[in-house]
């Protein structure tokens, strides 16, 4: 265990220098002809949008631009368990209130949260209570963006007991209140399970906007058949990703290490298909400056490798479901974002399977798979409504 030290990012100009030359060489393929229903991404990464995403990476783009902005935010290094663990801790304007400890997923990182953590923090800044605010920490999972490389593929389980010996004994916070999505959620489901306050942990309520940990759900009505049906059918067409990264990752990665086009086709799909994308521009939902922002914490850092680790470790793990009768039964709050529908959140009965407590449960009218980046305004709102009747100790 260490104490934190701060931390700054600085990448090399040699390495922007040779990610450009390798964007600026890349040999675009063949694709097929007469594209489904003129989508072009039908076949996985539009190539045309691509060749536009890659003119402005390389001509309009500012990394220095972005990580100025980044380094804004008050950064950290702690090691836990011989781990560096790289993260935000933005303090609270109430330090009563417990942190909100927030995780994201693949293919996103930290920066999905750059737009809502102080307004959490600090909501009086931003027309909000003074009362309301806390201190929130966004940290890396480990082999993403600035956190340390693990030795060998780690679970979401195994990051939650890591998360919560992080929060109490290298932060000293003895209370806290976890949020997640994608990885995110699940890392937080298994706080919420395992490190529960009354389990000796420090976790007093979750908050999700993403189905991680579960109970047995058991279809019982037409609504859960057809949920059962849509999630059947995702897991078929839209899952290829998550079955290579957790059983091959290396394969996988191997061809991609040296290839930030490469890279970018792999993780710009994924937020076209998981993000509320309208009449096929992903940029209606995303900018250029945010995709790239994102993207350049895998190719900057070379970490597109390990950060596909989390897949072969949690079918390490044995999964995401719960021991069989068991739920979690701290508070809960639900934040339900339509527009990912490849991960749609099942009826509530089927949630509540797994989650005894669901104290607020939100529909949203927009938003998807990246809801902190998408939609903001909703996230912050949705969050602010939970942690106000979250317990506080």
């Amino acid at each position: 265990m260490s104490m934190p030290t701060p931390f700054t990012i600085s990448i090399p100009q040699s390495k922007l220098d040779a990610i450009a030359r390798k964007v600026r060489d890349f040999e675009w393929i063949d694709v097929p002809e007469g594209k489904d229903a003129g989508d072009g991404w039908s076949y996985g990464a539009d190539q045309d949008y691509l060749k536009e995403f890659c003119a402005y990476w390389l001509d309009g783009y500012d990394w220095h631009h972005w990580e100025a902005q980044l380094n804004t935010l008050p950064q950290f290094i702690a090691t836990v368990n011989d781990i560096d663990i790289h993260y935000v801790h933005i303090k609270g304007s109430n330090p009563k209130n417990p942190p909100l400890l927030i995780t994201h997923g693949w293919p996103g990182s930290f920066f999905e949260f750059v737009d809502v953590l102080d307004r959490i923090a600090n909501p009086a800044s931003y027309g909000g209570e003074e009362a309301d605010g806390r201190d929130v920490i966004a940290p890396s999972i480990p082999g993403y963006a600035f956190s340390g490389r693990p030795q060998k593929p780690m679970g979401p389980r195994a990051v939650a007991a890591l998360w919560n010996a992080f929060m109490r004994d290298a932060l000293g916070i003895e209370s806290y209140i976890a949020q997640g999505g994608d990885w995110g959620a699940i890392i937080s489901g298994w706080i919420a399970f395992d490190h529960s306050k009354d389990k000796q942990g420090g976790c007093l309520a979750v908050h999700l906007n993403f189905l991680g940990v579960r109970g047995h759900m058991e279809p019982k009505t037409e609504e859960d058949q057809a949920w059962m049906q849509h999630s059947a059918g995702m897991q078929l067409f839209e899952t290829a990703y998550l079955q290579i990264q957790g059983t091959k990752p290396l394969s996988l990665t191997m061809g991609m290490s040296d290839s930030p086009v490469g890279q970018a086709a792999w993780i710009l799909e994924k937020f076209y298909t998981w993000g509320d994308v309208k009449n096929g521009d992903i940029e209606s939902a995303f900018t250029k400056d945010h995709l790239l922002t994102n993207l350049m914490l895998y190719v900057a850092t070379d970490t597109f490798n390990t950060a596909t680790w989390m897949y072969r470790g949690v079918f390490e793990e044995g999964g995401v479901n719960l021991p069989p009768g068991e739920t979690i039964d701290i508070p809960t709050g639900i934040a339900n974002f339509p527009g990912d529908t490849v991960y749609s959140w099942p009826p509530r009965s089927m949630v509540e399977a797994g989650y005894s407590n669901i104290v607020q449960w939100t529909d949203h009218e927009k938003g998807g798979h990246f809801a902190a980046l998408e939609q903001p305004d909703a996230f912050v709102a949705d969050v602010m409504a939970f942690l106000k009747q979250a317990p506080t100790e």
